[in-house]
């Protein structure tokens, strides 16, 4: 038998390696003995204990070639390209290798190095989803995460329940760099599609919701599924994968010798985001296919504007359909997506002024009030759902810090958020944009100026967005503005961008704005709640005997009827 070709060995370079080590070390208590400080580490890093007693962490995964008819013949030079794969010590990851090996290298170095936590987040990198993210690490995470949910099943009113919102169908960008060539599928608007046809994919992706949801989860909620599509050769058709989605949902919790099938929700409105979807889209793909599956309603699901006049008269059809089959809809009209669409909304369209004087009041007003509360919890069927952050009254943004090149492009997309959801006297609280006020932006107004110019001057440049152009602009867009400005380079961009983005997710923190909650509402939204769970019925479709209708004209919506049981 031929002997399979010498491969070169892999040597790690002591100075990063410590350095990563040295990082990992300021995490663990002071456990003297090797073994059990290395199980604290890889359990704070997401590690599966196997059934051999080893310890699996997901880190990279080396790419696999196909393989040829000569396997065993594995070369010098496929393994150097096997490394080639890998991201480069700029990209993210927790590894780095020397580009300039050649094919012939005795040796291939490998640094360790500790994660970039601003790449961890709604922006996933997919592998080691399961595993828990690095800006945590401080505290016994996921022991603490365990915890906490062991702690939210032992209230003494009622058991509340955790669901997870899994991110599996789509990967940002960066996943490119961390994973090899077969997860990818190819572009799509958020990044990347996942190639969940791959057995081996789709078997690591599967692996990966198990060991999550035996933390102690109660339900799994799937983002996208819309998004798990395929091309099917026998007819020619993109399909949706609606056998995998079974597979998700029928993935069982195991803990202590016991398993459970969890509850599981699918976020699903196809054709999304083809033309024409909000009105072709049934909402009913998943369900009709498993029957004790939910989806999110139409309402929850479609990029509501409530803050605009005839909304809800506009939305009766939909309304409508909830009345008649949303028993297995998650109902209501605010989460994260729909509380952007708000910040979206140009400010020529017909708003409700009688919402509120100022945009921040009608955006609150328009996603937590007490008509929209007894709509949805005291006569619609199906599950009521809060965005906790309007339910606060506190701002949202969907800005994310994950990508310093086109983070500028990111903020003028979302120009918005200043004027819907941030009040001037907000940039006055000592605790408010810190990062920004220390770049020299004192005042509100300023920096609404230099939002403005950025959103103008990234739409104008359209396909030619490009970093060292914009800050061009940038610098003579303030020598005619400022009396003393200052230099701008491509890194001030950038610096600009990170500091804008971590400033306004500190202002979306919720206790921030909880001391300005009007007791009143928030008495008469507790009291509808404990109303709906103490008649669960009111979850059943509306039956023959039950009457729904509206009253519309020019001034008002009213929507009114009777539920019987």
């Amino acid at each position: 038998m031929k002997q399979r070709k010498e491969l070169p060995p892999i040597k790690l370079v002591e100075e990063e390696t410590k350095t990563f080590l040295d990082w990992a070390s300021a995490f663990l208590y002071p456990v003297d003995e090797p073994f059990p400080r290395a199980k604290i580490l890889a359990t704070r890093l997401g590690a599966h204990y196997r059934a051999d007693g080893l310890i699996e962490i997901a880190f990279w995964v080396p790419e696999v070639e196909p393989e040829p008819e000569n396997s065993w013949l594995l070369s010098k030079t496929s393994y150097y390209h096997q490394i080639k794969q890998a991201p480069d010590s700029s990209r993210p990851g927790f590894v780095s290798w020397d580009e300039t090996i050649s094919s012939d290298a005795a040796t291939v170095e490998v640094c360790l190095r500790k994660p970039d936590t601003q790449n961890w987040g709604y922006d996933i990198v997919l592998h080691a989803a399961s595993a828990t993210n690095p800006s945590i690490l401080g505290s016994l995470r996921p022991d603490e995460l365990i915890e906490f949910i062991a702690t939210l099943h032992t209230f003494p009113t009622k058991p509340i329940q955790v669901i997870y919102d899994l991110v599996y169908g789509h990967s940002d960008n960066q996943a490119k760099d961390l994973l090899n060539q077969y997860f990818p599928q190819g572009a799509n608007m958020y990044g990347q599609d996942v190639n969940h046809q791959h057995p081996a994919v789709r078997a690591i992706l599967l692996e990966m919701q198990r060991r999550k949801i035996n933390t102690g989860a109660d339900g799994i909620r799937v983002d996208g599924a819309q998004d798990f599509k395929f091309f099917n050769p026998a007819t020619g058709q993109v399909e949706y994968n609606d056998a995998y989605l079974k597979e998700m949902s029928n993935v069982r919790q195991t803990i202590g010798g016991h398993q459970r099938q969890l509850f599981s929700i699918f976020e699903d409105g196809r054709p999304w985001p083809a033309e024409g979807w909000e009105e072709s889209s049934t909402y009913l793909d998943v369900i009709e296919q498993q029957p004790e599956a939910y989806q999110w309603g139409p309402l929850i699901f479609a990029h509501n504007t409530p803050s605009l006049n005839k909304f809800w008269d506009s939305k009766w059809g939909r309304v409508c359909e909830i009345m008649e089959h949303g028993s297995h809809w998650i109902s209501g009209c605010g989460n994260h997506d729909t509380m952007r669409r708000g910040t979206q909304v140009d400010l020529e369209s017909d708003i409700n002024w009688n919402l509120g004087q100022t945009l921040p009041e009608v955006m609150n007003n328009a996603y937590d009030n007490p008509a929209v509360t007894l709509l949805f919890y005291c006569f619609s069927p199906g599950l009521p759902r809060d965005f906790l952050n309007a339910t606060m009254r506190d701002p949202w943004c969907f800005f994310r810090n994950t990508d310093d090149y086109y983070g500028l492009k990111v903020l003028a997309e979302e120009v918005g958020f200043l004027d819907w959801q941030v009040e001037p006297q907000f940039y006055e609280e000592a605790w408010a944009f810190t990062r920004i006020k220390q770049l020299g932006i004192n005042n509100f107004q300023d920096l609404r100026l230099f939002m403005g110019w950025l959103q103008g001057t990234v739409r104008e440049m359209e396909n030619d967005y490009d970093l060292g152009t914009l800050a061009h602009l940038c610098q003579q867009f303030l020598n005619t503005e400022v009396d003393h400005p200052p230099t701008v380079t491509v890194q001030t961009l950038k610096a600009f961008a990170k500091a804008y983005m971590e400033d306004c997710q500190d202002l979306c923190i919720i206790s921030h704005f909880s001391d300005q909650l009007n007791p009143q509402q928030t008495g008469f939204n507790l009291s509808v709640r404990r109303y709906r769970h103490a008649h669960p019925w009111l979850g059943e479709n509306l039956s023959p005997s039950d009457r729904f209708d509206r009253l519309s004209d020019d001034q008002a919506t009213v929507f009114y009827g009777l539920r019987t049981h």
